[in-house]
């Protein structure tokens, strides 16, 4: 009980006597400012080792558990280009003779056909300029196909005779190993085809 008088005392605070004036309070003093923790010392270098001239170190390789698989492009040989080649050409060429035959057969057939009616009388002319139209019609068409198909075979032919890949195996006995060497470095290894 007595301390509960105590606490209640001192968070009370009254004047013991009324004559009396009240004592300020002292200002408060400033806080000291924080300082920094102090930086840890630096670690010092690593040992150097050095090794003697002399002295054999061991730059063995280990054994490699896969093989190595290179696979490589065949080429074609000079025979077969040449054979694709003269069978592109040759229906070039067919395709060109095509459109001289179509041009012809259009020619033709704009000297037969006016836009306008002219009633003008048939003539032996205008039978021998129809049926040029319709002769370079139909061999414009044979040559466009003779053409196309040239073409189309070449393609296929192109596909059909591909030369195909090569598949090589590399059985290494050791790793490639790197070994350090004054002034360089070694890079060395040993592979069996």
């Amino acid at each position: 009980m007595r301390l509960a008088w105590i606490l209640l005392g001192s968070l009370v605070a009254t004047p013991a006597f009324a004559d009396e004036p009240a004592v300020p309070a002292a200002p408060p003093t400033p806080a000291a400012p924080a300082t920094e923790p102090a930086p840890p010392p630096p670690l010092p270098p690593p040992p150097i080792v050095v090794t003697p001239p002399g002295a054999m170190t061991d730059y063995r390789p280990q054994p490699m558990q896969k093989d190595i698989v290179v696979t490589t492009d065949r080429d074609r040989d000079s025979k077969n280009i040449a054979i694709l080649a003269s069978i592109a050409g040759a229906g070039a060429i067919f395709a060109g003779i095509g459109v001289y035959f179509n041009l012809d057969s259009q020619d033709a057939a704009n000297a037969v056909s006016p836009r306008m009616p002219t009633g003008a009388a048939w003539t032996p002319d205008r039978q021998a300029d129809y049926d040029r139209a319709h002769d370079s019609g139909i061999k414009a068409g044979i040559f466009y196909g003779l053409g196309g198909a040239a073409l189309i075979t070449a393609a296929v032919m192109l596909i059909a005779t591909a030369p195909g890949t090569e598949t090589t195996v590399i059985h290494p006995h050791y790793a490639p190993t790197v070994a350090p060497t004054p002034g360089g470095a070694v890079l060395g290894g040993t592979w069996s085809f």
